[in-house]
């Protein structure tokens, strides 16, 4: 149990720290964030500790339950109304027994003893997720996914009669607002858990209510490429993508390359997401020709067009909407470049194009693919195709790296002035294309100086 400077708070037997504040504090990580609950005028308090802190106060919440949060550089601080006339009643309101503990701010009480009254203690010796009541789950059914987002960063266990009024209150997942629950998906993608909680997730039906989207792929088989079907080939490609992101060193030596080419971590929650939603569009695009084989026709963009429907709903914010959007869209490009590589018909205009394309995204889209390759199942015949891919991958990471990135960080040869001044053009979308033009015959080492970019220009111009 770790020590915290509650100096700056005025002493009260009315005060207390409550929820996860304890809980972490219980198991020797400072917390993020404070949660304090008082018996007493919360707006008061709250003010008196910004006083003493030098911090500014937002009110959150609704009339008749404000919280006054106080922010500061290097803390951010909940006060709250205690919800009932007691701190055991406000606990007793709570999701889970690990989050139903508090301590007092009592300075008369130098033992600052803890107040449990549903044995959180035990649970967190125990590393087990066990709800209140299944009431209090109902009141809020944010707290149906919390209990699997808890998990995953606690790495606990969920207890067999909390799994089970999850199960039976799964439906209620869809009253909560959207951004609430991409808040919880997105800590949850966060953790290197996250997929075991998504199978238990899948288990109790809340991953499908979350994600209606997903119950088609269920059954839906596919072609000679898969050994599973599209669902769990999903959730296979969204393990091989966790292990890849956070424990590179426990797959196959045939990949350690990779390691050194991971995307940012700030990227990670948002591609194991992009990975769960990649093929929700294969079940409306699945057909079958004469000869009985399996295809998926234009599935990447009929996933990315569901995609953006799931997006909205989940308020996510434009930046993340487009990342998902462009990763999806494009996530079979990697894949019809290796059959080019395979056919020795790739040329460096169309890898050219792929790095200007793909540009800051290139380490995103090259790991889902194969995270969405490693997905496909481990029969002779993928896994040959897999290693195959996975030489193609070190081609392509070993041009991005020596010869893209260094063209990349030199000025292109023309720009728009040039286009203006040269020729006489009229800013116009036609600008982005000649000069995206020039660029991809820039960096297939087809041109290198001004004049050879101007000669492009003046013959494309002759052309269009």
């Amino acid at each position: 149990m770790i020590q915290i400077n509650t100096n700056f708070i005025p002493s009260s037997p009315k005060t207390f720290i409550v929820g996860g504040s304890v809980r972490d504090i219980i198991i020797g990580v400072p917390p993020k964030d404070c949660d304090i609950v008082t018996l007493e005028d919360p707006k008061k308090l709250a003010h008196d500790i910004a006083s003493n802190i030098r911090g500014r106060i937002i009110e959150l919440g609704k009339p008749g339950f404000k919280i006054f949060r106080i922010v500061t550089r290097e803390q951010t601080y909940d006060i709250a109304p205690a919800n009932g006339k007691s701190i055991e009643k406000d606990l007793n309101k709570r999701d889970f027994t690990i989050n139903a503990m508090a301590i007092s701010l009592d300075s008369r009480d130098d033992s600052k003893k803890i107040i449990d009254p549903h044995n959180g203690i035990n649970d967190l010796n125990n590393k087990k997720i066990r709800m209140i009541s299944s009431a209090n789950l109902l009141t809020d059914p944010i707290r149906l996914l919390r209990a699997y987002r808890i998990g995953s960063q606690l790495n606990f266990t969920i207890s067999d009669k909390t799994s089970q009024a999850i199960k039976s209150a799964s439906s209620l997942i869809y009253t909560s607002a959207g951004e609430r629950i991409k808040d919880e998906l997105i800590k949850l993608f966060n953790t290197p858990h996250s997929h075991h909680y998504l199978l238990m997730m899948n288990d109790t039906g809340l991953l499908s209510a979350i994600f209606p989207e997903l119950s088609p792929l269920k059954g839906c088989s596919q072609n000679a490429f898969h050994q599973y079907d599209a669902f769990e080939h999903t959730l296979k490609a969204y393990g091989f993508l966790e292990k890849l992101l956070h424990d590179p060193d426990s797959l196959t030596s045939e990949i350690l390359n990779l390691k050194a080419f991971l995307p940012a971590p700030k990227h990670y929650a948002m591609l194991k997401y992009t990975i769960l939603l990649h093929d929700i569009g294969k079940p409306s695009a699945r057909t079958v020709d004469a000869k009985g084989r399996i295809h998926f026709y234009s599935h990447e963009k009929t996933s990315a067009d569901m995609a953006a429907k799931i997006n909205r709903r989940l308020r996510l914010s434009n930046q993340e909407q487009s990342y998902t959007d462009f990763i999806i869209r494009h996530h079979l490009r990697p894949l019809s470049l290796f059959t080019a590589f395979s056919q020795n018909r790739l040329s460096k205009k169309a890898i050219s194009r792929f790095f200007l394309k793909c540009d800051q995204l290139t380490k995103d889209i090259l790991i889902h693919t194969t995270a969405d390759l490693y997905g496909k199942g481990i029969n002779k015949n993928i896994r040959k195709n897999t290693r195959a891919f996975i030489e193609f991958l070190n081609h392509m990471i070993k041009l991005y790296s020596d010869s893209f990135l260094p063209k990349k960080s030199t000025p292109p040869l023309i720009n728009g002035d040039d286009l203006i001044n040269e020729f006489g053009l009229k800013p116009s979308p036609l600008f982005s294309k000649i000069l995206q033009h020039v660029e991809e015959e820039r960096f297939s080492d087809n041109i290198t100086t001004r004049n050879e970019a101007f000669i492009l220009v003046k013959n494309f111009l002759n052309l269009a």
